[in-house]
């Protein structure tokens, strides 16, 4: 009768270790499961402000878009005695897909005031890098007060590239319908 309690004993205690065996397993199961759970459901932390300028930037640079205009040619200011003409071909920049309809719209008066301030040039003037930068200025400034001030259009499908190497003149206050004026063509004979 001894050989068989312990050998009931020896059932019992291996049960005893399985059981035991289990509860660990579970135990750190749940552990593991719970470090899981803090680590997954912690709240993010806020973006930081580059962070966000970031986001912004990309998200602005997916709507940009060079609107082409057609060749300007016009006579130039004369301080020498001899005729000078210039041609000029100018792309604007934007980032507004509307702004393309509002061009299109507004295409006469657009082409009116700037062959207005490119006949208004002398050579001497628009020699210098300096003197085109302000060219740039002036016709920025013209197209974005032409453009705030047009009617609303629903936006036009697709974009022209274009740009080269061409010089940049920013707008000083965002929200601008352009942001650029671009010279990819500037002949003067």
């Amino acid at each position: 009768m001894a050989e068989q309690e312990s050998k009931a004993k020896e059932k019992g205690g291996g049960k005893t270790k399985l059981i035991i065996i289990i509860l660990v397993a579970v135990i750190v199961l749940m552990a593991g499961g719970g470090a899981a759970a803090f680590f997954l459901m912690k709240p993010k932390a806020a973006p930081t402000a580059a962070e966000l300028a970031a986001q912004a930037a990309a998200e602005k640079a997916k709507n940009m878009r060079f609107i082409s205009m057609e060749p300007f040619v016009t006579n130039l200011q004369s301080t020498d005695g001899n005729v000078h003409y210039l041609q000029v071909k100018i792309d604007l920049k934007t980032y507004d897909p509307s702004v393309e309809g509002k061009v299109k719209l507004m295409t006469p008066e657009l082409r009116n005031n700037i062959l207005r301030i490119l006949s208004a040039q002398s050579t001497d003037k628009i020699e210098t890098v300096e003197g085109r930068d302000r060219l740039r200025q002036d016709i920025l400034d013209s197209v974005n007060k032409v453009l705030e001030g047009a009617p609303a259009v629903a936006a036009a499908e697709g974009g022209h590239g274009g740009g080269g190497d061409a010089a940049h003149a920013s707008s000083g206050h965002d929200g601008a319908p352009i942001e650029g004026v671009y010279f990819t063509a500037f002949v003067v004979q």
